[in-house]
């Protein structure tokens, strides 16, 4: 039997301490245990460990890390492992995996987790308070807690995922503590709790759930000044700290202590129903068991991306799609959908970040966010993805099911009478979505969109622009300093100009200059001039423009990448489906319909002719041509010498451009052992 602690400070046993001690290797075991059974990306850790800088040796150096957990706690690989029948987590001895993109530890009979422990007492403990058995309800609680010896992973540096899950954990203790004190505070317990929920408002002094059951508490305990002055004090740190007033609830107990409200001395028998109308302690609304579908979390899921501070623009597109996502909407006509369209670079998953965290406040049941770029490439399954995303919203992984279609149809019930907000990212095609839709007309989804003739039935689609000078000009100077506007303008605007004012390489230019405070404008300009393969190693935070392409080449048939590295060699003038056709011994029509998609999926755009002859008769249509952006073709010449080299096939999966920088010179992507 294996133990795994993470309620406090990390412990590992198996008849003696295991606990590894290099503090990279206790994160990647703690991001391995609290995902147990699920596939674990390498980028996923890569970013846990090393956030948007890792190391030219980060594939070594994760393989070593695997190794040495295998080795120390005793997993086995998949190889040395008999095969088992029943479901993944049927087997009785831990093994960690290696999976395509990631790691898997699963976890079987033959190990204990306190997390996992803490989780089963909480469910418990909630279908007993639903049945009205408080008594028994709260022994639950009181054995979920007692696993907890202090912050969780309090010995562990955190990263920004293992910090995500922190908090959640901390959330959940905190929602566990609350229900706890209501039901007690229901048996009439309040003389016995009054000093311990003096203590647990102090520690969390904003917390209105906690502030709320002490001043019930010493109110029924004829202390009733007290607990107005807990209101006091709760008020004021409000309106100081965070600039807003009690909920409502809250002022209406502070209004009934007041009045001496004789309703607020009733408590019923621990052996009696809950009546939740007639109940001011914190009552949880009666729901089925947490099997179900409907189950509600702890806490809601708020899984939004942090926004970029330096955001400009985009502010009528903004405004559309806040329009779009708030607007009343009849109960059958389905959930409000969004699709952000775009070349590559232009910003798409920036944007729609911006707009969900505009319109958040409107969907408090939740805000979840799907990554899915892994899934055209087969590095993630849809079962994984809506496993994960139901498991985010309290369902117990061992209560769902197992296909695709049961697993949307489960999440379809769950969002049935709420309203969610999912944020779906580098959607491919509109398959892709189909399972991830929620169910209700108080749901919204934003998807970013790599084919821009993909599409759903009544989604609203915006498609992003270019921004304009004086906006790039505005971001250039929120990232690079405003000083350098001011002393080199012309400059700056003339590298805008190379950057095809997109996004993604102007913070890019930006981040570069601010990084090398002794360079001038003028520097980095003539170098771009000599060098212009400097423009695939400009990354902005883990992103750049050579991945964000590849990931869009990587999924075309192989005529199509054929025709995109023919397009990607010198021809100013462009390139007509005649002279695509002769190259590759096609119709005009079968060249045409090839270009045609390339332009759909945002790496090719259609032109005019530059002139039109005066014999063409009057009834035929203007001959188009088709060229590539010149920033677009730069990333092509270089994925197609990585090919070359041997150093890229498009059947090898690159890592997301949204987790990861990738050039074909420092070969920073990382592929699983």
């Amino acid at each position: 039997m294996i133990k795994i602690e993470l309620l406090g400070s990390l412990r590992v046993r198996r008849k003696r301490d295991l606990t590894p001690s290099a503090p990279k290797l206790r994160r990647v075991l703690a991001a391995l245990v609290l995902n147990a059974n699920l596939v674990v990306s390498v980028e996923q850790l890569a970013e846990e460990l090393w956030e948007d800088s890792p190391p030219v040796s980060a594939q070594t150096t994760m393989q070593t890390y695997i190794y040495q957990l295998r080795r120390r706690l005793g997993l086995a690989e998949e190889q040395s492992r008999p095969a088992q029948p029943g479901p993944a987590g049927d087997a009785t001895a831990p093994v960690l995996l290696t999976r395509v993109g990631g790691y898997e530890l699963r976890l079987g009979d033959n190990a204990w987790v306190d997390v996992h422990d803490f989780d089963r007492a909480v469910s418990r403990g909630r279908a007993l308070l639903d049945a009205g058995r408080l008594a028994e309800a709260v022994e639950s609680f009181d054995a979920g807690l007692a696993l907890w010896r202090g912050p969780a992973l309090v010995d562990v540096t955190v990263g920004r995922q293992l910090s995500v899950w922190v908090t959640e954990l901390e959330e959940r203790r905190k929602t566990t503590m609350e229900r706890r004190f209501g039901a007690l505070l229901q048996m009439g317990r309040h003389h016995a709790i009054v000093d311990e929920l003096a203590g647990v408002a102090g520690t969390f002094p904003t917390h209105e759930g906690f502030a709320r059951q002490l001043m019930l508490a010493l109110h029924r305990s004829g202390r009733r000044a007290e607990g107005l002055d807990v209101f006091r004090k709760l008020r004021g740190r409000l309106v100081e700290e965070l600039g807003v007033e009690p909920s409502a609830a809250l002022h209406r107990l502070h209004q009934g202590i007041l009045a001496d409200d004789p309703k607020l001395y009733a408590t019923p028998h621990a052996a009696a129903p809950v009546a939740v109308a007639e109940q001011p302690a914190p009552v949880v609304r009666p729901r089925p068991a947490p099997a179900t579908a409907t189950a509600r979390p702890l806490t809601a899921p708020a899984q939004l991306p942090a926004g970029i501070p330096d955001f400009v623009g985009r502010e009528q597109e903004l405004s559309l799609v806040e329009q779009v996502l708030t607007a009343s909407r009849p109960s059958d006509a389905g959930a409000r959908i969004v699709e952000v369209h775009g070349p590559p670079g232009i910003g798409k998953t920036t944007f729609a970040v911006r707009a969900a965290h505009r319109v958040r406040e409107h969907f408090p049941d939740g805000q979840l966010f799907v990554d899915a770029s892994g899934l055209t490439s087969g590095d993630v399954r849809m079962a994984d993805v809506l496993t994960a995303t139901l498991r985010s919203c309290g369902l117990p992984r061992e209560t769902l099911p197992e296909s695709v279609a049961d697993l949307s149809r489960t999440l379809r019930s769950w969002t049935g009478d709420r309203r969610v907000l999912l944020v779906i990212d580098d959607v491919l095609s509109a398959e892709l979505l189909e399972p991830l839709l929620p169910g209700s007309s108080g749901c919204a989804v934003v998807s970013t969109n790599r084919y821009r003739h993909e599409g759903l039935a009544g989604a609203h689609r915006v498609t992003l622009p270019p921004p304009t000078l004086e906006e790039g000009m505005r971001l250039f100077a929120g990232i690079a300093g405003s000083w350098r506007i001011e002393d080199e303008g012309e400059v700056v605007e003339e590298l805008l100009t190379m950057c095809d004012l997109l996004p993604l390489v102007v913070r890019g230019v930006a981040t570069r200059l601010s990084t090398r405070p002794g360079w001038s404008a003028g520097r980095l300009r003539d170098r771009l001039r000599v060098d212009e393969s400097m423009f695939l190693d400009l990354a902005a935070g883990p992103a750049n423009l050579v991945g964000s392409i590849a990931l869009s080449y990587r999924n075309l048939p192989d005529v199509h990448r054929r025709v995109l590295r023919m397009m990607a060699t010198a021809r100013p003038a462009g390139w007509t489906p005649r002279t695509v056709a002769d190259e590759l011994g096609e119709t005009p029509e079968a060249a045409e319909t090839i270009l045609e998609h390339l332009v759909d999926v945002n790496l090719a755009v259609e032109v005019p002719a530059p002139t039109t002859p005066s014999h063409r008769p009057l009834t035929s249509l203007p001959e188009y041509r088709y060229r590539l952006p010149r920033l677009t073709a730069l990333a092509l010449r270089s994925i197609t010498r990585a090919e070359e080299s041997g150093l890229y096939s498009a059947a090898v999966p690159l890592p997301s451009a949204n987790r990861f920088r990738w050039s074909p010179f420092s070969l920073t992507a990382v592929h699983p052992a």
